[in-house]
């Protein structure tokens, strides 16, 4: 090998993995997969609530209290977290993460932390989508709104998903929904509360392999993400290649990209209400013509396919960032 592209999230605890790759002599790109609020340095509320989901997910008991103390301990202490992470990436020639906002943020940071050296590293290169996520102008778009995800996970906040569809379908009557992922069970006990007639238009498929999900992409027109906190979002960056527009709240990084070529619509916050309004924005948006799906697959498959993204890796990769390193 010449190099090695480590996903290891700049953890302090996997610094010693990065420096041993450096030590063998070998090229590293570090890739964070993150929205760039790795430190309550540049986001106190924004850490606390990360945090805050995390322990959800684990199970843990008093989550709060345990993502308050985690998230004034890295406020108070920089070797508690960011002395190690700066240790990590400066191992690193490169430094990716996979929005234009998620890498100001990170820039930010680092700056903050008397590191511009590594500041300067940052570069923006987002996942890879597959090829075969593609427009395809045999297939109609229908008035749909898709969301798939973990249902499960505190992260994605399911209830907020179905009173955004709840109150999108009751004001547009002639529109319809597909969600997808697993505990679907969470989904169809949210819808079962709402009037029948907005119930009836929405299908819940639960978990559904990826190659079942490209022709659900191909119909619908758009991916609507009430998340929390997401680093990507790969279902909304596959919808863009199948001709999907995007709505998602303007506090995930990847969204407001996502959104950025006529695209889509970001809600200014978090809000039922924000969403709501973004969401219907967005459907008449479609119905005058202000969207075009060949359009949306032809400019982010040239940014977001397999391909593409190794493309920017291998010229990253044939670059030498220099800042000292050996």
């Amino acid at each position: 090998a010449e190099g090695v592209i480590l996903t290891a999230g700049g953890a302090p605890r996997h610094e010693p993995v990065a420096r041993a790759i450096r030590a063998a002599g070998l090229r590293l790109i570090v890739r964070l997969d993150s929205d760039g609020c790795k430190s309550p340095r540049v986001g106190f509320r924004r850490f606390l609530a990360w945090q805050n989901s995390y322990y959800h997910d684990q199970g843990r008991r008093f989550p709060w209290l345990l993502a308050l103390a985690k998230t004034l301990t890295f406020r108070w202490f920089k070797a508690a977290h960011d002395t190690g992470m700066c240790a990590h990436l400066g191992n690193a020639e490169w430094i990716t993460i996979e929005s234009p906002g998620a890498a100001a943020l990170l820039r930010t940071l680092l700056v903050k932390l008397a590191r511009a050296d590594l500041a300067s590293r940052v570069q923006v290169v987002p996942h890879p989508v597959p090829a075969h996520f593609q427009f395809d102008p045999a297939v109609a778009k229908r008035r749909q709104l898709l969301a798939a995800g973990r249902w499960d996970s505190h992260f994605k906040d399911t209830p907020k998903l179905v009173r955004v569809l709840g109150e999108v379908l009751a004001r547009e009557p002639d529109c319809s929904a597909v969600v997808a992922g697993s505990r679907d069970d969470l989904v169809r006990a949210g819808l079962a509360r709402l009037p029948r007639s907005v119930f009836e238009r929405v299908r819940v498929l639960g978990y559904v392999p990826h190659g079942t999900l490209r022709p659900l992409l191909q119909e619908s027109q758009i991916v609507l993400c009430t998340s929390r906190s997401e680093s990507f979002h790969l279902v909304a960056a596959q919808g863009l290649g199948c001709g999907c527009s995007v709505v998602g709240p303007a506090a995930l990084p990847s969204f407001v990209h996502f959104a950025s070529s006529d695209s889509g619509t970001v809600a200014p916050d978090r809000s039922d209400a924000a969403l709501v309004a973004a969401t219907r924005a967005e459907l008449a948006a479609w119905s005058a013509g202000r969207r075009s799906p060949a359009a949306i697959s032809a400019v982010w498959r040239a940014r977001l396919t397999a391909r593409a993204v190794a493309g920017e890796l291998m010229r990253l990769a044939g670059e030498r960032a220099g800042r000292g390193l050996p």
